[in-house]
């Protein structure tokens, strides 16, 4: 049997491959950030510790002296330096990305689809940055810009900042080239956006600005054009990946989070920053971590209008794997596997008749909030039964044909089964998905949910049951199937087959962190150190370190033999 085609879903980006579009968005020329090992960092490629904190210490150095990150003079005055404060900042951040997007492809909202899990990630991320670049502000002296879409979201954002500022200059393009000794069609690249000016192009671009424009430096143009083109290149990659619209929606939502939290700091009755900076250096070394933060962002939920930023902005102070579950994308069933989940469209041409009744049920009910039901919310547990349980019931009697109304009425029952220890529904779960899976024969979804709820109750023997009857129905064996299985066979204590299973997820998904935490633990189980360390290493660079953090601390160290006495 052979697996299925290549996961299509969009995924975003571990930290690497960002630093190293600001590092050549930003023209960084340190000699570290060029060496081999930077460039298969930034690829994507896992480096080890030692390297990872030699391009970190490049990378503030570079920042730095490059004038992308300019020294505040608060920071002279306090004798601190913003070269080594820098890359503990970024390997934080870095750290909390990482662990996000792992978590996201992990446990992703929907089997087909990670746009709602990407958004709730970059919800949360530009709630962070706004803290940290509003105490990176205060450190400066700077003040924000007033809420409005900045250029460098849009389209050709860096082309439209230098068509910005050549008006304010006063300059056509006719002059500017002729003042420029290049050709028309040269500048006209530039502002068109076709081709971006070269680092030389950009000095001689400032020095013709700058004698034009009042209140500024050739040096700070230079800078600000420099820092626009690489804020306008992470922008593009992200567009590419989750369209213009969102893009936008987030640098409106950044732009104007800095100027609230800055409104809202200057009515407070504050000594001035010179005389006490310590939220300000907390909140731009350590972001929403810090608890110092909190109450910005308890006050910045009050004053931002938008209801549905509201709850990330709570959420964003939170530990971010809570925050995570609490923003509503947190996948229904723990710890499994529906990042790997086959998408019925891969294998059934007909509509599902039940498809606009599920649509609107979703978007009526919206995430269910699992976590309360756990903690023994009766109230909302009756709710869950007496409403959203009796709803999908409906649309299931009412498109008895459809197997994605019998799978989402299953998937519920398993999981407040699961939840309140109620077997009956979780074999009511069972039979739906069951008659899901009759329905659409060759799609796993359905089939393999039914062993996850088994197992999810505690019943591995009968999941395995399920499972392996599933193997020999589909005409694949898919990776949701192998990671499923192998999770069972793992808990089964079955850790040779466990771990057949767990490679074969990550040869067909190498960024899986869930699979490489399980292979590492069957590896050690197994008595392979290399393996193990291996596996658990991957799995802490994509954001799940518990079997790394078990390793480091000894829990796997071989015991050493006694000698015998004479």
């Amino acid at each position: 049997m052979e697996d299925i085609k290549k996961d299509p879903r969009p995924m975003l980006p571990y930290s690497g491959r960002i630093i190293g579009t600001v590092v050549r968005a930003l023209d960084l020329s340190h000699e570290a950030l060029r060496s081999r090992t930077a460039r298969r960092f930034f690829a994507g490629e896992p480096v080890n510790e030692h390297d990872h904190t030699e391009i970190f210490l490049a990378l503030g150095e570079a920042l730095v002296e490059s004038g992308a990150v300019p020294n505040p003079p608060l920071f002279q005055r306090y004798e601190a330096s913003l070269t080594r404060m820098l890359p503990a900042i970024i390997a934080r951040a870095a750290i909390r990305w990482d662990m996000l997007v792992g978590m996201m492809q992990s446990h992703s909202v929907s089997t087909t689809d990670s746009g709602p899990a990407i958004a709730s990630v970059l919800r949360l991320i530009v709630v962070d940055a706004a803290i940290r670049v509003f105490g990176y502000m205060r450190l400066a002296g700077l003040e924000p810009s007033s809420p409005q879409t900045p250029m460098w979201a849009q389209e050709n954002g860096g082309a439209r900042h230098l068509r910005s500022l050549a008006s304010s200059a006063g300059l056509t393009r006719t002059l500017l080239a002729t003042l420029l000794e290049v050709s028309e069609n040269t500048v006209d690249n530039w502002m068109d956006g076709k081709n971006r000016p070269t680092t030389e192009n950009i000095a001689a671009l400032s020095n013709v600005l700058a004698p034009r424009m009042n209140g500024t430096s050739a040096e700070q143009i230079s800078e600000n054009i420099r820092l626009e083109f690489a804020l306008a290149t992470i922008a593009d990659a992200l567009a590419d990946e989750i369209g213009r619209e969102r893009v936008i929606e987030l640098s409106d939502a950044l732009v104007r989070f800095i100027w609230l939290i800055t409104q809202d700091v200057n009515e407070m009755e504050r000594p001035p920053v010179e005389e006490a900076c310590a939220v300000e250096y907390d909140a731009m070394a350590f972001g929403t971590a810090h608890p110092s933060t909190h109450t910005l962002l308890r006050n910045l939920a009050i004053l931002e209008p938008d209801a549905g930023w509201k709850q990330y902005i709570i959420a964003a102070s939170l530990p971010w794997d809570l925050a995570f579950q609490e923003a509503g994308v947190q996948n229904t069933r723990p710890r499994m596997a529906a990042g790997l989940a086959q998408d019925f469209a891969d294998v059934s041409q007909m509509p599902d008749p039940g498809i606009n009744a599920l649509s609107a049920f979703v978007a009526t009910n919206g995430s269910l909030d699992y976590s309360r039901v756990a903690a023994g919310d009766l109230t909302l547990l009756n709710t869950i039964v007496g409403t959203q349980v009796t709803q999908l019931r409906a649309i299931a009697r009412d498109f008895p044909t459809s197997p994605g109304a019998h799978f989402q009425l299953g998937s519920l029952l398993g999981k407040i089964g699961e939840l309140t220890s109620r077997r009956d529904l979780v074999d009511q779960g069972v039979a739906e998905c069951g008659i899901a899976a009759a329905l659409a024969p060759n799609w796993d979804n359905p089939s393999v949910e039914a062993g996850i709820m088994l197992a999810n109750f505690g019943a591995f023997d009968e999941a395995l049951i399920e499972l392996n009857r599933t193997a020999k129905r589909l005409p694949a064996a898919t990776p949701h199937l192998q990671f499923a299985t192998g999770y069972v066979l793992m808990r089964l204590s079955r850790h040779a087959e466990a771990l057949e299973r767990f490679e074969s997820v990550i040869t067909f998904r190498s960024d899986y962190a869930l699979a490489h935490l399980h292979a590492a633990s069957c590896s050690f189980a197994l008595g392979n150190q290399r393996k193990g360390i291996s596996f658990a290493k991957t799995a802490r660079r994509l954001g799940e370190p518990g079997e790394y953090v078990a390793w480091k601390s000894g829990k796997y160290a071989k015991k050493r033999r006694r000698r015998k006495s004479a």
